[in-house]
This record gives structure tokens, C-alpha cells and sequence, in this order.
């Protein structure tokens, strides 16, 4: 089963899903949860033609074809610019809290297209963003990778601000972050043995001291820790000014980064159009684009969906499938 959750009406979401969705075997079920109003609306705007099946709850699912769940507070079939950000984030936030009556996550994959933070938090959405969501949902601490052809970049804190990033690294999160990355290369990339770098948090890693102690107080025991595991394969601390370019040579299968910028901004820089975010350490696949919801590009004609299409072939991957070569009805 593939789940899609729309996300924000005032983005390239669905117009992105009109390219890709039909590239979907006809063999996997399919559920789309968003607002149908603004489904309609920008199908008609944008010419897409794609039969789905109305239900009315999860009850009504059958084993095939597109279906699509109606959730949130009802919005006008307007253009979505002139929808307010809590008519946005409600409709978002509704279509994710769905899924916490899904009766059987397990070996699910769910796309969850981009939303907007803000829009969310002002319709009363207590998370940071999408991966702490899931978290939530699923009972257990999950860990946020953003993976590219060549470089694949996991996070122990996720959505901190930087004066925050210091205090609340310790030894047990680098390990269960790592543990958690290590498991997931080789569930969903099939990676035997990852080879996983684990990135300084100060410049030089701190160079004994100078430059702060968290590296050697925090982060090399953690590595330590690791080490006495014939299972991971951990390298570090290793200054982040050098880890991303051996990782992208191939040295190693991921990249263990203390925060959010330290490893999406090298990330971004080689894999900025086809990157996509997965939720590691789940029973089920969590896949985005590694992109916000770029109303920018809304209606304009230009967007790239490479990222998209990046997320729904890890889906179908997940599923067993290979997205098909032919357009579905």
C-alpha cells in the first residue's frame, strides 16, 4: 500500500503527482489524503486527468487503483494563494493525523509531499516538522536522512537552533542516531556492513580543545561505543570540512552529522534537485521530497520534480515495484 499525503495546497505537490502518479503500477493501491476541493481545482488548472476512487474511510480500500480520502476543514475550490495559513496548515496537518487510524502501518510506504511549517504551527501542529511527527506516530525515536545518488547524510539533532545544537548532543543519542542510520542503509539501501563516518561538532573536531571539547568529550566515546559492535563500521569524529568529500568518493555508505545545516548544506550543494528525506528506524517507509512546498513555483510551469520522483521510486522499491514505463489510465 502507497499512502500520499498531499501537504500544502499553495505548492507544486499536485501538479507534481499529476506527472508522476501515473507512472505507478497498476497493481499498487494507492490512497491520496488531502483536500479533494483543491485536488479538483488543480487538476482542472493544470489538465490532469487521473481517475481516483472516492472513500470514506479506511474501511473502504480495495486492492487496486487510486483512492483518495478527503480530510481537514472543507477549503474552496480557489486559487490555494488565497487560502490563509490556517486554512493551508489545518488541511496539512489533518491529512498526517490521518494516518494515526491507518490499521496497518507496518510494511506501508508513505510519501508525504511538503508542507509548510509555519501554515502547520498556526493550525496547531505541535511538531517541528514531519520527522518528529512520525516519531510520535510510530512510538519510537526515528532518525532524519536526506540521501542523494552518491552521498547519504543522516542528523542527530534535527530542527534545533544552532545555540541549541551543544547542549543537547550526548553520547547515548549519537549511538542510537547511528544505530538507527546503520540499521536503515541496510534495510531500505541494502548496504551490507555500512561504512559510517561520524562527523566533529567544532571546527578540526575541536583540535584538542581549542576550539571546544564536545568532540572529544562526547563524540569519541560515542564512536568508542560503537566500535565494540562487530556490526557498525564507525569512522570518527572527523571534521565535517573533509568527511562530506570523501564520503561523496565513495569511502563511505553515510554520513552521521551532529546538526541540521552541517549535513544538508554539502548535501544540497551535489544532490540539490534529486535528494529525498527519509525517516530511518520506522516499521514503515517515510519518504519526501527534500524539498519545502515551493509556492514560488506555483502554477508557473518551471518546477523540477526530480526530487519527487527520487521519494515515489523509493516507495515503489520498498513495495517490491519499479515504477512502470507506460501511463496508467
Amino acid at each position: 500500500m502507497l499512502l500520499v499525503t498531499l501537504g500544502d495546497p499553495y505548492s507544486i505537490n499536485i501538479e507534481a503527482l499529476g506527472e508522476l502518479l501515473p507512472r505507478i503500477p497498476d497493481k499498487v493501491p494507492v490512497v491520496l489524503v488531502g483536500s479533494f476541493s483543491q485536488w479538483e481545482y488543480q487538476c482542472q488548472q493544470f489538465q490532469i486527468s487521473l481517475a481516483v476512487k472516492m472513500i470514506q474511510s479506511w474501511s473502504d480500500l480495495t486492492d487496486k487503483g487510486i483512492h483518495f480520502l478527503n480530510v481537514g476543514p472543507e477549503l474552496p475550490r480557489v486559487n490555494p494563494r488565497e487560502l490563509t495559513d490556517q486554512q493551508r496548515g489545518g488541511v496539512a496537518v489533518a491529512a498526517l493525523e490521518s494516518l494515526r487510524s491507518f490499521p496497518k502501518m507496518q510494511n506501508t510506504a508513505v510519501l508525504t509531499c511538503p508542507i509548510d511549517k509555519y501554515a502547520c504551527q498556526q493550525a496547531g501542529f505541535r511538531f517541528p516538522g514531519q520527522t518528529e511527527f512520525f516519531e510520535d506516530l510510530a512510538g519510537e525515536r526515528g532518525v532524519m536522512i536526506l540521501a542523494g545518488p552518491s552521498l547519504r547524510v543522516a542528523l542527530v539533532t534535527n530542527h534545533l537552533a544552532l545555540r541549541d545544537v551543544a547542549p543537547h548532543i550526548n553520547e547515548s543519542l549519537i549511538v542510537k542516531k547511528f544505530e538507527l542510520f546503520s540499521k536503515t542503509l541496510s534495510r531500505i539501501f541494502k548496504i551490507k556492513s555500512p561504512r559510517i563516518a561520524v562527523v566533529g561538532l567544532n571546527p578540526h573536531c575541536g583540535d584538542q580543545g581549542m576550539f571546544g571539547d564536545e568532540d572529544y568529550r562526547v563524540i569519541a566515546p560515542a564512536v568508542s561505543r560503537l566500535e565494540s559492535h562487530s556490526e557498525y563500521e564507525p569512522t570518527g569524529p572527523i571534521p565535517a570540512d573533509t568527511a562530506f568529500f570523501h564520503g561523496y568518493q565513495g569511502r563511505f555508505d553515510g554520513i552521521l552529522a551532529m546538526y541540521h545545516d552541517q549535513g544538508l548544506g554539502p548535501l544540497k550543494t551535489v544532490h540539490f534537485f534529486d535528494a529525498v528525506n527519509i525517516t530511518g528506524g520506522l516499521d514503515f517507509l517515510r519518504v519526501s521530497p527534500d524539498h519545502g512546498p515551493a509556492a514560488d513555483k506555483f502554477g508557473q510551469g518551471t518546477a523540477n520534480w526530480e526530487s519527487f520522483s527520487a521519494a515515489l521510486t523509493h516507495c515503489l522499491r520498498y513495495l517490491g515495484y519499479e515504477p512502470s514505463t507506460h501511463r496508467r489510465d
